[in-house]
């Protein structure tokens, strides 16, 4: 999927996620170089090494993440206040379903807001 398709694909599933009564939110679809490193060097020592609870396995340089090339957009669901992120109604699965079914990634392990093109 090129960026165009991705950003119309991501327009559509947020629209159809507010139709279904969601309250979502878009954050991170564009990011640095030097930001996914700084995400990256999260949870690791000066060497790389895991060390901790990391967030990202993409370093920026050598893995590229989706959300530098424009095509990641992480959605967050908020609570109907907007106070609190909270789990979607309907489920990750069932969303990351539907974006599939559009052209999109499967979803990412342990990064259930992460929707990649």
């Amino acid at each position: 999927m090129n960026r165009p398709e991705h950003t119309k694909n991501i327009c559509e599933i947020i629209l159809i996620m507010i139709k279904e009564g969601e309250n979502p939110i878009g954050d991170f679809w564009k990011r640095s170089n030097e930001e996914q490193y700084r995400l990256w060097k999260i949870g690791r020592d000066n060497e790389g090494n895991i060390i901790g609870k990391t967030v990202t396995k993409c370093d920026g340089k050598i893995n590229i993440s989706d959300h530098q090339v424009g095509k990641g957009l992480d959605i967050l669901f908020l609570s109907e206040d907007n106070t609190q992120i909270i789990e979607p109604k309907k489920g990750w699965d069932y969303w990351h379903t539907e974006w599939t079914r559009r052209g999109g990634k499967p979803a990412i392990k342990g990064d259930a807001g992460h929707f990649g093109g």
